[in-house]
């Protein structure tokens, strides 16, 4: 640990002591340990304020909220009064067992386990270490090795190509080899959420649920894109069983941590508040390593409103035991949903005529990008700490959902990511989405993960595991990445941001069959490869010399044999992909004066859209240039195009083909114009790094073939 690293948590160390002495320390909370002395804070007092009878069993705080009662340390019947004790603290039957033998585990000998309701600090039984949690998140877990470390911070992982069942072909990377990684572990799933999938097994349940709990159980990381088919814009299936599936299982597992967590600290805690209101001195424990920095353990990172209440709604809330008290569920819904009276054009009939079945599935209902909120668990109720609420609120939460935005927002405005510092279990679905929002969000939240917190926030450092205290939660956390298709930005986070010993699962496709039949027979696709020359293809910083290139190459290359032809000299629609590179080229057009042009972005207003819609649709302009992420939100057909040229491709496959077919639109209500398929052409750029986009518009086929030949000019008619 480097000097200043020991500074700091000294500071923490002496800041927490003073703000409140030992004496005065709750159990569990953010998360002070009880005092090894006949303290108030130990003993609950009568109404008429004297001590309860002997007979009256002793209760314990776990963050504001009085824990189980009825602990059964150090009496005999144990086993008897265990039962008891489950069906106390989790409210229901004890039938995992039963959920499993009824679909969950059906034809999967690797899904959850039921939970015993054993493996707690200091216990001495089998299933501490035949369940996956005690085991990767203990004090003192087998993976988390010197030699471990340094080949994940090294990034020398091994790699292995494999099947994952139910999902397809897969790159495994590990820092540990097999004979090290702990055989035939599975985690056990806690009997309140086993009785919820029970309850709900005839709707919810199938084999591809159980499958996709089992890969989450083994804690390691996952990045899973392309599910469904639509990275190829597969409409039948926009959001089908694979992505469904792995959501409810990613909530689940989820829910599974949060509970498990929170019942070995209340545990532990009764066993410290029994040994230190014993009057054996000897009995008293060491505090056990069972904490974090802070109580939030649970990250859901999602780009819209509706998204998160389809989570919550769907997956989160049916999963309550019976008789639990949902506390603000009818505020949330209410903002979650679109206001009261507002009604969803995108929710009509007619909307799947004029829409795409992405576009309605990314921004049908509340698509508001800016919340934060948390959700915390306790015996008997649920409660949704609705947004905006600061960082000392959601310091008492469970899970937090948020979106980039509203994380990023509201950690500037508190100067702290402290809510970040002891995250174990990271979801982020919709990176496909984020990318079209503002990357730069993703990216802050990633970068301040499991950081040592500026304040204490009342932790209890003699209870925070080793690895916590050496900043090295990171190499722990589990990160489930959720895309529609594979981006280099998502992998990118995938591979500098996810270190987990456990190791960490890619999904690999390369079997695309490309949208180019979908493309009308007879219109003239031309595809160019930019090539790095000399220095720059040998250089570390190709990528940002790419950039250089391709707008040397358009420049140079590609404007003037546009204006060489009648055809391509008017009527052309240039499509940018990043706002980046949109500037570049409007600053260059507008310097030359080349010809005449009309741009609109993203952040156009729509006077400015109109107009200039109908500038280029009538001829005063002969082209118009517009973005990627336009396109995304807007989803407007633009009349007028004979000529389409790419700047680059788009991410989204779909879009390359929704482009080549606007030519043959007609007004709204007149359908498709007559228009010779001669006269419609496009030209592509592209480069190397390029590559997934390419496979997913040409097929995998074409893309290896474009990339290696030794021509640089294709086409397709």
């Amino acid at each position: 640990m480097s000097t200043a690293t020991e500074i700091k948590l000294l500071t923490l160390l002496n800041v927490s002591a003073v703000k409140r002495p030992r004496e005065l320390d709750l159990p569990g909370g953010h998360r002070g340990s009880p005092s090894f002395s006949k303290t108030p804070s130990l003993v609950l007092e009568s109404e008429d304020g004297q001590e309860p009878s002997k007979k009256r069993r002793k209760s314990v705080v776990f963050g504001g909220e009085v824990g189980p009662s009825g602990s059964t340390f150090g009496k005999k019947g144990k086993g008897k009064a265990k039962k008891v004790e489950i069906s106390e603290s989790n409210g229901i039957a004890d039938s995992a067992k039963d959920v499993i033998a009824n679909g969950h585990g059906e034809g999967n000998e690797d899904v959850f386990e039921e939970d015993d309701e054993s493996g707690d600090e200091g216990e001495s039984s089998n299933s501490v270490n035949n369940d996956m949690f005690n085991l990767h998140f203990g004090a003192n877990p087998p993976i988390h090795t010197k030699e471990a470390v340094e080949m994940a911070e090294e990034h020398k992982w091994k790699s292995e190509r494999k099947a994952l069942k139910g999902f397809g072909r897969v790159v495994e990377l590990s820092a540990l080899s097999a004979e090290a990684m702990p055989a035939d572990v599975k985690t056990r799933i806690t009997p309140s959420i086993g009785s919820a999938l029970e309850a709900s097994s005839s709707t919810t349940t199938t084999p591809l649920l159980s499958t996709s709990l089992s890969y989450l159980g083994t804690y390691k990381d996952f990045y899973l894109h392309s599910l469904d088919g639509e990275a190829e814009g597969s409409e039948p299936q926009i959001v089908g069983e694979q992505k469904e599936a792995m959501r409810k299982a990613a909530v689940v597992h989820a829910l599974n941590h949060v509970l498990k967590t929170r019942r070995r600290i209340i545990r532990n805690n009764e066993k410290l508040a029994h040994a230190a209101s014993s009057d054996n001195p000897s009995s008293i424990p060491e505090p056990p390593r069972d904490q974090s920095f802070t109580r939030p353990k649970v990250l859901l990172l999602l780009p819209f409103r509706s998204l998160a209440l389809h989570y919550i709604k769907t997956h989160l809330l049916p999963l309550a035991p019976t008789g639990t008290q949902i506390e603000n569920q009818r505020p949330f819904l209410t903002s979650f949903s679109l206001p009261e009276g507002e009604e969803d054009p995108l929710a009509s009939s007619s909307a799947s005529k004029d829409f795409p079945v992405d576009h309605l599935v990314n921004f049908k209902g509340n698509s508001d990008d800016n919340f934060r909120f948390g959700i915390k668990f306790t015996r008997k109720a649920w409660r949704i700490v609705m947004p905006p609420a600061n960082e000392e609120k959601l310091l008492d939460c469970d899970i937090l959902v948020s979106s980039p935005l509203g994380f990023k927002m509201a950690a500037e405005k508190e100067d702290s990511t402290d809510l970040l510092s002891s995250i174990e279990v990271l979801i982020a679905d919709g990176l496909d989405t984020m990318a079209m929002q503002n990357w730069d969000h993703v990216q802050f939240i990633f970068n301040n993960m499991n950081k040592i917190p500026k304040s204490p926030h009342g932790c209890d450092f003699s209870r925070v595991k080793p690895w916590y205290l050496e900043q090295q939660a990171q190499y722990l956390r589990q990160t489930i990445l959720l895309s529609r298709y594979d981006t280099p930005e998502s992998r990118a986070l995938f591979n500098r941001h996810c270190h987990n010993l456990q190791g960490k699962i890619r999904l690999e496709r390369t079997d695309y069959e490309g949208v180019l039949g979908r493309v009308r027979s007879g219109v003239r696709q031309v595809f160019e490869r930019i090539d790095l020359e000399g220095p720059k293809a040998l250089n570390g910083s190709a990528a940002v010399e790419e950039m250089d290139t391709r707008l040397e190459w358009f420049t140079k290359k590609t404007i003037p044999a546009l204006l060489r032809s009648a055809i391509s000299r008017q009527n052309t629609l240039i499509i940018v992909p990043s706002y980046f590179d949109f500037v570049r080229v409007n600053n260059y057009l507008r310097k030359n004066d080349v010809f005449t042009y009309v741009s609109i972005s993203e952040y156009s207003s729509n006077a400015e859209i109109s107009k200039a819609r109908t500038l280029f649709f009538k001829g005063k302009k002969s082209f118009l240039i517009v973005t990627e992420r336009f396109h995304f939100y807007r989803r407007y057909k633009i009349r007028g195009a004979k000529t389409l040229v790419f700047y680059s491709l788009p991410d989204h496959a779909q879009f390359y083909s929704e482009f080549l077919n606007t030519p043959f639109l007609g007004s709204k209500g007149q359908g498709e114009v007559e228009v010779d398929e001669a006269e419609v052409s496009s030209r592509v750029l592209f480069s190397r790094f390029d590559a997934l986009k390419l496979e997913r518009v040409v097929g995998s086929v074409n893309a290896r073939r474009l990339l290696t030949s030794g021509e640089g000019r294709f086409e397709f008619i």
